[in-house]
C-alpha cells in the first residue's frame, strides 16, 4: 500500500529527529554552494548514503578534536586550481544578469 505525502512527511521528519538525536544536535540551516550542494550529492549517489550532512559534520568534530598534528595535513593540503573557461564565463555573466541558470 502507497504511504500518502503526509505520512512521507512524517515519517521523514522523524527519521530526522532520530538523526538529530542520536549525534547531539540540533537542527539548523545548513548553507552550501550549488557546487558543494552538487558534490556531495554526486558523492552520495556514488557510494550510497543519503545522510551527507551527517557524514561532513562527523568528519569536521573528529578533525577539531584531533591533535593539531594530525588535523594539519587537511590545512595544506593541495586544492586544484580553477580555470574559468570561456564558457563559464559567459555562464555566469548571464547567471548574474538574469539570477537564473540556463538549462543546457
Amino acid at each position: 500500500m502507497a504511504k500518502s505525502n503526509a505520512q512521507l512527511q512524517k515519517d521523514k521528519r522523524a527519521k530526522e529527529k532520530a538523526l538529530l538525536d542520536r549525534i547531539g544536535a540540533e537542527k539548523r540551516t545548513l548553507i552550501v554552494s550549488k557546487a558543494l550542494d552538487h558534490a556531495l550529492l554526486i558523492l552520495g549517489e556514488r557510494h550510497g548514503f543519503e545522510e551527507w550532512q551527517e557524514t561532513v559534520s562527523t568528519f569536521i568534530i573528529n578533525l577539531a578534536a584531533a591533535p593539531a598534528a594530525e588535523s594539519e595535513r587537511f590545512v595544506t593540503m593541495s586544492r586544484p586550481k580553477i580555470v574559468i573557461s570561456d564558457k563559464w564565463s559567459r555562464q555566469l555573466e548571464a547567471f548574474a544578469a538574469t539570477g537564473a541558470e540556463k538549462q543546457q
